[in-house]
């Protein structure tokens, strides 16, 4: 009996210990918009294509547009993951990835619940006036050029990255793995293979990088245009959407893919 109950054990073991690979799930579907909305439109996708499993953001933004937020949501909403993409901007060019986005009609924005990893033509540190998006955009960049706190990698004006020369320059891919784990109580921010940023997610750290930040300023009358939610709910939410951000500028995403960190793993 032994001889067939170890052999057995093992088949177990092998079966539910999967591996990295197998759980890695693709988040373009059929070279399609499947699986995708913008924010609070289930039925749109306005702004947004693929192009040879490359998503690509080619539409006008809001700040441009005035029209509304074209954020790009993904249908599902996850908690803990990792997540691989690759991403390419033009000259000038402004994104980002948020996660934890809430779609409540209080909300005018995904980034009202949603913290962001920025993406961004790291040239705009050099000479701000470059930034895509008018006054806005060039200030961002001409008032952080020492905390960076709006670089590429940072979370936004949350934690700045530790490494500034991971980036490569607009028109070329980048590669981000981004890991969010409340369980662990850390993100981490992996640009083409370099850690360049790791942060709290909860608790009093977490605490205090909100309170050095402009999301700390509800009462601001800066912060009127997002409405009576204001930031009160800001980076709550340890499951929602991730989102791909509206913004000036065209952007491209590739090999876009997650691996939950909910389930049971070995």
């Amino acid at each position: 009996m032994g001889k067939v109950v170890l052999p057995l054990l093992i088949i177990l073991l092998l079966t539910n210990c999967k591996s990295e690979n197998s759980e890695w799930k693709s988040l373009i579907v059929d070279n399609s918009m499947e699986g995708w909305h913008t924010f609070q439109n289930a039925e749109s996708t306005k702004g947004w294509i693929v192009e040879n499993k490359t998503l690509i953001f080619n539409g006008i933004s809001d700040m441009e547009s005035g029209e509304g937020d074209a954020s790009l949501l993904s249908d599902k909403e996850y908690g803990n993951f990792e997540l691989k993409f690759d991403w390419k901007i033009i000259p000038g060019g402004n994104s980002g990835f948020m996660w934890g986005v809430n779609e409540d009609e209080k909300y005018n924005y995904p980034y009202q619940t949603g913290p962001e990893i920025q993406i961004l033509d790291p040239a705009i540190y050099d000479d701000p006036k470059i930034a895509l998006g008018g006054e806005m955009e060039i200030n961002n960049a001409a008032e952080d050029l020492e905390a960076h706190k709006h670089f590429v990698g940072a979370l936004y004006d949350l934690s700045p990255p530790t490494v500034l020369n991971a980036a490569k320059p607009a028109s070329e891919w980048n590669s981000y793995h981004i890991k969010i784990d409340y369980k662990a109580n850390r993100g981490e921010v992996i640009l083409n293979d370099v850690l360049i940023n790791s942060f709290p997610l909860q608790g009093p750290e977490w605490d205090a990088m909100l309170q050095n930040s402009k999301f700390s300023k509800s009462e601001s009358e800066d912060s009127e245009y997002l409405g009576d939610a204001r930031w009160y709910d800001f980076g709550k939410f340890s499951k929602g959407h991730i989102c791909f951000q509206d913004h000036p500028g065209e952007v491209s995403f590739r090999n876009i893919r997650i691996r939950e960190l909910d389930g049971k793993r070995s």
